[in-house]
């Protein structure tokens, strides 16, 4: 007489199967999505930082850009174009959309910061304005020029563009310009306690900002667990599970 599992026994095992995958199937499709972030944000951390540096070869340090306060007006917009064409030569664009067309924005869309909260910078939202071969879109350029101190800027990148969750430290990263470096925001020698990692990139935190400090732990540490848990400093534990 030959043994053999019934067909009820079968049943129940595929459905103990299936109930463990449904438990544990979005966890790991989730860090497999963060794996592919980390490496998108550092693509694309390496290709400006490098058209940055080119930039400033042909065209002189950043300082002597003519660098234009942002506002609302066709100066900022110039320069915001030009700054743009300096670096257009060593991108892979595949889409550009002039500041101040009005074309433009009609592709804008909103953004909500890591708690949620609406952010919103000058008034407006945010345009595609240039998307590169990975589909890595600059959403937003900031400038403050030599009237307010040392010119200096900020550049925000949305890793799928105006695709969902359209979230300041998911999605949606920033860095700074400033002298001749492009620097993501949230190092650990970060000096403006506004922009630290452990102020804004905290899920427990509840600022329209929260997600501008998370940019620079993505790239140096290589995990997002900010997502998971709180707690998680430069000096102290860099992950949920330590």
């Amino acid at each position: 007489m030959k043994k053999a599992f019934t067909m009820a026994e079968v049943l129940i095992t595929i459905g103990i199967i299936g109930v463990v995958a449904a438990m544990t199937l979005p966890s790991v499709l989730g860090k497999y999505k963060e794996k592919q972030t980390v490496t998108q944000l550092k693509r694309f951390y390496n290709i400006m930082s490098n058209a940055f540096l080119l930039a400033i070869e042909e065209h002189g340090d950043f300082d002597y850009w003519g660098v234009v306060t942002t506002a609302n007006n066709q100066a900022s917009n110039d320069f915001k174009n030009r700054f743009i064409s300096y670096l257009k030569p060593y991108l892979h664009i595949i889409y550009k959309c002039d500041f101040g067309d009005s074309e433009c924005e009609k592709d804008s869309y909103s953004i909500v910061s890591l708690d949620g909260t609406s952010h919103v910078v000058g008034g407006s939202n945010f345009t595609p304005h240039i998307v590169l071969n990975d589909g890595s879109t600059i959403v937003h350029l900031w400038f403050a020029g030599s009237d307010r101190g040392t010119p200096y800027g900020e550049v925000y990148v949305d890793l799928n563009g105006s695709k969902a969750p359209n979230k300041l430290g998911v999605d949606i990263f920033v860095f700074k310009i400033q002298g001749r470096k492009f620097v993501p925001y949230g190092l650990a020698e970060e000096t403006t306690s506004t922009f630290k990692f452990e102020n804004l990139c905290q899920i427990n935190k509840t600022n329209r900002m929260n997600g501008y400090g998370c940019a620079g732990w993505v790239l140096y540490i290589e995990n997002m667990d900010y997502l998971h848990c709180s707690g998680l400093s430069w000096t102290g534990k860099k992950s949920c599970k330590n």
